[in-house]
């Protein structure tokens, strides 16, 4: 495993053109090798804040014995924490380049060369975790943010970002160790046997009851707001995308059912290039999920000689509606009825498919219905279908679970520490009469600390973290 003080570099930005782009530093010797990297701005040598000094941006010019002996003077800035009130809890620097792809991969090959790395995926993000200071909620919303396509999307993933339900459950474990701490104190010193300078804490069931039941309350407050996330709003509307060839009735059938003219609709192959988004409504007026009409995949389909059809749409326009195919919670695949009945969706996802004939008042639709798996007729002209279709998108979206992997280990540890509370507050009455029994109550509370501690990454295995951060891309 690398060491976790390793110098490392890598791209903070994406490496197209824009105003600027970020370099992010981090590691041992990153100051001597900012300044062999750069000179100040006036053309001294580079001075750095030292440990006692917060953040600073500092203009700064590419050392003539560096970049600057190709670059020569660019307006560069560097954001330079020295210490450990940095994001990382460590020095760590982020280098604000023009945005040239070009210069931003020039540097960080410079820095290598005077002994960085290359950051892994998620090394940064892992970092500050490992320095607390982001709880592993906030390591996962990252990933969020970088896989945002919409603004509700990012919305929701920069809320988690700032933690609020992380900090809630990481300050009930406080709570929590406090609580134990107590109890254990008393049974270290008991009555008779603690010096008087020593007071006791009172661990009766009238003194510790209230307080599991405080965190009883507060967990169900959390696991409250989990649930309203998660069904919660434009940030988790479930992906139904429209998918299928080129020119055989998608964006019809999308207009009619957001109710709308969202999308183009002309009787031309490739209309459509990239996709298209609108909110599909229940009978209540409630937005269930979002639709999405993607442009036309001559590929999409197994077999049949819809595969040569319609090759005109671009290779960019494909490959992004394969992307939204791979994001989608439920895929509504769009059938000509003109087309080979043998045709079947590609099984490289594993998103519910609802299998649909478009313009079904043209001939041969009646062929198509036969088959294992239910299809839906429709027919926009005639308005046919389209209202089956929707209930059928309204179901099956109803019963999707859209809890994200922290949510939902979030969940079951709210789940399994509350079970821990309730069998502690049960065992203040004591058993059969006798007197409770204060080490079996510091157990159970012990087995909810682990609960909030696991759910948060204040307590975590390797395997987790593997799993979260190898989904970090470089650079975060």
């Amino acid at each position: 495993m690398d060491s976790t003080t390793d110098l490392i570099v890598a791209p903070a930005t994406a490496p197209q053109p824009a105003a600027r782009s970020i370099v992010r530093l981090a590691g041992d010797g990153l100051s001597g090798v900012l300044r062999q990297l750069f000179l100040s701005a006036d053309g001294s040598p580079l001075q750095l804040p030292d440990l006692q000094q917060p953040a600073q941006l500092i203009n700064v010019a590419f050392h003539p014995e560096a970049l600057g002996s190709v670059w020569g003077k660019l307006p560069v800035a560097v954001l330079f924490w020295p210490g450990p009130a940095g994001p990382l809890g460590a020095p760590v620097a982020e280098v604000q380049l023009p945005g040239s792809a070009s210069l931003q991969a020039a540097f960080v090959q410079e820095a290598c060369r005077l002994g960085a790395r290359l950051a892994r995926g998620g090394e940064f993000s892992l970092r500050s975790f490992l320095a607390g200071k982001i709880d592993l909620l906030q390591a996962e919303a990252v990933v969020a943010v970088i896989d945002a396509r919409t603004p509700q999307e990012l919305s929701q993933a920069l809320d988690r970002m700032a933690g609020g339900v992380g900090r809630s459950v990481e300050e009930l474990r406080e709570y929590l160790l406090d609580l134990v701490a107590d109890i254990e104190a008393a049974i270290d010193f008991a009555d008779d046997l603690a010096p008087d300078a020593v007071p006791v804490p009172d661990t009766t069931q009238d003194a510790i009851t209230p307080k599991i039941q405080h965190v009883c309350r507060q967990l169900d407050r959390v696991t409250h707001q989990l649930a309203g996330r998660d069904s919660g709003g434009q940030g988790g509307l479930p992906r139904v995308v429209l998918a299928g060839a080129p020119n055989i009735g998608k964006s019809s059938l999308f207009n009619h059912l957001v109710g709308r003219d969202a999308a183009l609709v002309e009787n031309a192959s490739g209309t459509t290039r990239d996709w298209i988004a609108g909110e599909l409504r229940d009978t209540a007026g409630i937005v269930s999920c979002l639709l999405v009409d993607l442009a036309g995949i001559g590929g999409l389909y197994e077999s049949g000689d819809w595969l040569v059809a319609e090759r005109d749409v671009s290779a960019a326009a494909d490959r992004v509606a394969r992307e939204e195919i791979q994001r989608a919670d439920v895929i509504v695949a769009c059938h000509d009825s003109d087309s080979d009945p043998l045709i079947t969706v590609v099984d490289s996802t594993t998103a519910e498919c609802i299998h649909v004939i478009t313009r079904a008042d043209q001939q041969q639709a009646e062929k198509k219905m036969a088959g294992p798996q239910e299809w839906i007729l429709t027919s926009v002209k005639a308005g046919v279908g389209v209202e089956k279709l929707r209930q059928r998108i309204l179901k099956i979206v109803s019963s999707l679970d859209r809890a994200t992997p922290a949510t939902i280990r979030l969940r079951a540890g709210l789940e399994s520490a509350r079970e821990s509370l309730v069998q502690a507050e049960k065992s203040m009455t004591g058993c059969d009469g006798l007197p409770s029994d204060e080490a079996l109550l510091a157990v159970l509370l012990r087995h909810a600390i682990d609960a909030l501690g696991e759910a948060t990454g204040a307590v975590v295995g390797t395997d987790i973290l593997d799993r979260v951060f190898s989904r970090h891309c470089i650079g975060k």
